[in-house]
């Protein structure tokens, strides 16, 4: 089945009331927390950081999304739905608007493209699920881990390379693991003792996806046989 992202650029983005935002600069606010759910946005290259913060002003992230998600889907719901979160774009991006009426009215008349909103937001909500249960059960350098080769598989290699720059800060990569930036920084720091990443001021640099990944697949066996042990 094609992803989403297909079927809007090969069946849906001829639609006048579809908008290519192409080159969209990194830093660009698509939606702000509690902004009306006017659209809907379907990631066709690029990353978008969502983010929600609570009433003391305190931020979390709460996902890196890539190529073929969506951002946005609040849209889908009543006419006074508001959006959940902010969504930035933090690299360079092409993304198609849709705006709610128009995604209703495609959900009503597409199936495929219905299907594949259904798919996305029951996915969505697996990786929620499993956020939680990485939060709760397992230790800082196994979130950190997990989630820089979560996010290795998002952005393109380096031309010549098999290494990856990452464009997270290391204090949003504490928010997204849910750690301090302290200790994330230690963590970090000892990750790049190993030679399983580089740090820069705003990114770092996976020198080899694959390896640590690898890394990431022990430490979680040998946290999972040490649970079971105990």
């Amino acid at each position: 089945m094609n992803s989403i992202n297909q079927i809007v650029r090969t069946l849906l983005a001829p639609s006048p009331e579809i908008t290519r935002m192409a080159s969209v600069r990194r830093y660009t606010s698509l939606f702000s927390q509690e902004q009306d759910a006017h659209s809907l946005f379907v990631i066709d290259d690029g990353l978008v950081k969502l983010t929600r913060t609570n009433d003391d002003g305190n931020r979390i992230v709460l996902a890196m999304c890539g190529s073929g998600d969506i951002v946005g889907e609040e849209a889908l719901g009543s006419p006074s739905s508001k959006y959940l979160a902010d969504a930035e774009v933090i690299s360079p991006s092409s993304l198609y608007r849709i705006p709610r009426e128009t995604v209703i009215h495609l959900a009503h008349q597409d199936r495929e493209f219905a299907q594949q909103l259904m798919q996305f937001l029951l996915l969505r909500g697996q990786i929620y699920a499993k956020k939680i249960e990485l939060l709760c059960f397992n230790d800082v350098k196994y979130r950190i881990l997990f989630y820089l080769a979560e996010l290795t598989t998002l952005v393109r290699p380096e031309p010549g390379s098999t290494g990856c720059h990452v464009p997270i800060t290391q204090a949003e990569l504490a928010n997204l693991v849910g750690a301090t930036r302290e200790t994330t920084s230690t963590t970090l720091n000892q990750l790049e003792r190993r030679g399983l990443v580089k740090l820069s001021r705003r990114l770092l640099t996976i020198p080899s996806p694959s390896l640590l990944r690898s890394v990431a697949s022990q430490l979680f066996e040998t946290q999972a046989a040490s649970a079971k042990a105990s």
